[in-house]
């Protein structure tokens, strides 16, 4: 049986503000090392029920995170920013079931730890076929594509909500709970990493019982972004629309063709964030 995992940071047991997930900060190389455990947690909980071979995806930020010598040696580590397909990158039939560690929800989830979704200084609001969804969500439909299930979010209270409205069967670990965006109540990590074990276990034990998300028809992709001149960047690309001064829409057949040209949109965007002032 083969696993994918893809590790966000935001949703990690103890992680409440930005210096938690950026490189250079104060907090940030203690907080790769509960990354890296809450990884293993998972990790430990699917070679249990039977998992021989694991991929995981590093997803926070410069896709660098992880401490590479601490990951269980079970696991294959693809790391690296440059990727078309994002926090799904390396994601393909040949997988039975996909973890999401570490997620957070999508923009402007109440009280919820972080909230974003995708680029916190460029997006405002993802619509996917018209409903605002966050990463998780997004991640899930890609893996959909695959026909390969998400069996296991963790993250805080509100995220394991939110993907248990949009992924059906999914089994979450909350592990705090957001008071306030840079404030949450949080298990100890190792209680923390215990729950993620025994989820994990239990996600793959029940996985006759659970199924993909199906592929629609069309999808139709809406992304608000925070300043005009984003959006405005963000329709150079062919088949994009800009309809109003904020938002692109892009149409495909497939999520899989899809994501690459999102990912363009957030790298041109990310460009114009950079340039701006205050």
């Amino acid at each position: 049986m083969k696993l994918f995992i893809s590790a966000d940071m935001e949703g990690i047991s103890g992680v409440t503000d930005w210096q938690d997930v950026s490189p250079g900060q104060s907090s940030y190389e203690y907080c790769r090392e509960l990354l890296t455990q809450d990884v293993n947690a998972a990790i430990e909980g699917a070679l249990a029920a039977g998992v021989k071979e694991i991929v995981v995806n590093e997803s926070h930020g410069p896709m660098r995170n992880i401490i590479v010598d601490q990951l269980h040696p079970k696991a294959q580590l693809l790391r690296g920013f440059h990727k078309p397909m994002l926090m799904t990158q390396g994601l393909d039939e040949t997988f039975h079931a996909a973890f999401f560690i570490g997620y957070h929800s999508k923009a402007g989830a109440n009280q919820a730890v972080l909230n974003h979704t995708l680029l916190t200084k460029c997006i405002q609001r993802f619509r996917l076929n018209g409903k605002e969804v966050g990463e998780a969500t997004l991640n899930a439909h890609i893996a959909g594509a695959h026909r390969v299930p998400v069996v296991l979010v963790t993250g805080d209270r509100q995220t394991a909500e939110e993907v248990q409205k949009d992924i059906p069967g999914v089994h979450t670990v909350a592990v705090k709970e957001g008071i306030d965006a840079y404030t949450a109540l949080s298990y100890h990590p190792k209680v923390a990493q215990n729950m993620i074990k025994e989820k994990a276990e239990q996600a793959i034990q029940s996985l006759d019982q659970l199924s993909p998300i199906q592929p629609e028809e069309k999808y139709t992709i809406e992304i608000e972004f925070k300043a005009t001149t984003m959006a405005a960047v963000a329709n150079y690309i062919p088949g994009t629309h800009l309809i109003d001064g904020r938002t692109i829409r892009y149409e495909a057949d497939h999520m899989i063709e899809a994501m690459p040209v999102i990912t363009a949109m957030l790298l041109l965007s990310i460009q114009v964030a950079q340039g701006m002032g205050p």
